[in-house]
């Protein structure tokens, strides 16, 4: 995490910022105690405070023209389910954060809203990094103590059924391995895996709904995905026998994507990716997505199978699916699939490369809310 070490910027002017991510291998994997491997987009989040001479949090949301009002003395109530900024307040003041004034908050994002990319998760991130700063807190210079502040406000707080996948790969960057069940371990991958489109697919989606569906499903069949891992993947033909139907798919769904989880992990492990192998891997997964454990939408599978055809080398639907962005890893054909979908479906396109994590910079003296606001 990049950050001014030599004082704290506590009581200045500074801002935070946290990127999206695309799941590479593992959709509905996490909450089963099952490693994901995820990559951080160059779309990002960025939150600039400046200090103020009370002890309110003024938040400016020009983005999706919203402003919050939220008290760094008090805990603030919650307007819905899903209120997670002043819900990272209230945690801290719970655990005895102080703060030593007020900020004036601008929010600005690049990241596509509810298409998959994580843009709620990287906001989190980016804000309980503000938080900490804010505050003088030392978890501020640890990347995964602010994706675990992230997780605990956006998922915990509310007993929502996510996993911490995006918290952690908005936070550390780059592409990483991860496992989130105790104890909690990370690798870093390779970086530089190639060139990929992000494609919106204008699909909405219900992301709660999705997770708490599935989770469910999948928790009900009653396998210990978690100790399965940890007895090094051994087969499951006798677990197989116990299923039938949907249950069925859903379980060989979830052994195979774990399987190519560990393949990709080797893969991108060592120098020089084989990105032919890693597309093949990436479709073998949307496959497993669609097919088995059915979160993926017939547009979509239409859509993956066009960018097949002009050249990508593999790509899947992002998230927890049915609905929002899927992408393609496609080196040196990117900008020409970003027109095909512009031009043909009138679907929102970014080229995208893996990114640094949480970052936290001071602010120049003549930044303006008000004029950045007005632009």
């Amino acid at each position: 995490m990049q950050r001014n070490e030599h004082r704290s910027l506590s009581g200045y002017a500074f801002e935070t910022s946290a990127p999206g991510r695309i799941c590479l291998f593992g959709e509905h994997q996490d909450y089963l105690g099952l490693p994901v491997i995820a990559a951080a987009l160059d779309l990002r989040v960025t939150v600039r405070a400046l200090p103020l001479d009370t002890m309110q949090c003024v938040v400016h949301l020009p983005d999706i023209g919203e402003e919050r009002v939220l008290s760094f003395s008090a805990e603030n109530p919650y307007q819905h389910g899903r209120d997670y900024l002043p819900a990272a307040i209230n945690i801290l003041l719970r655990q005895g954060v102080h703060w030593p004034c007020g900020y004036d908050v601008l929010v600005r994002s690049t990241i596509p809203i509810n298409s998959g990319a994580s843009s709620s998760s990287a906001l989190q991130v980016a804000w309980c990094a503000f938080l900490l700063t804010a505050a003088g807190d030392p978890r501020a210079n640890d990347p995964t103590e602010i994706a675990r502040l992230a997780y605990e406000s956006e998922v915990v707080e509310f007993g929502a059924p996510g996993g911490m996948m995006d918290h952690f790969a908005s936070a550390l960057g780059g592409v990483i391995w991860l496992d989130t069940t105790p104890p909690f371990s990370f690798q870093r991958l390779l970086p530089n895996i190639g060139e990929f489109l992000l494609v919106d697919s204008g699909i909405p989606k219900d992301t709660n709904g999705v997770l708490r569906q599935r989770r469910e499903s999948l928790e009900s069949l009653g396998f210990n995905f978690a100790e399965w891992k940890k007895a090094g993947f051994p087969p499951v033909d006798n677990h197989t026998r116990r299923y039938h139907g949907d249950a069925l798919e859903l379980f060989e769904g979830s052994v195979a994507n774990a399987h190519l989880t560990n393949a990709a992990r080797q893969l991108l492990a060592h120098p020089p990716v084989n990105q032919s192998l890693l597309g093949q891997l990436l479709t073998k997964h949307h496959y497993n997505l669609s097919k088995l454990i059915k979160v993926s939408h017939p547009r979509i599978d239409e859509y993956l199978d066009e960018g097949l055809r002009l050249g990508a080398l593999g790509g899947k639907i992002n998230g927890s699916g049915c609905g929002g962005s899927f992408f393609f890893l496609a080196p040196g054909v990117a900008e020409e699939l970003r027109q095909h979908f512009v031009r043909t479906h009138h679907l929102r396109a970014w080229i995208v490369r893996p990114s640094p994590g949480v970052q936290v910079a001071p602010l120049t003296e003549n930044f303006s809310i008000q004029k950045e606001i007005a632009l």
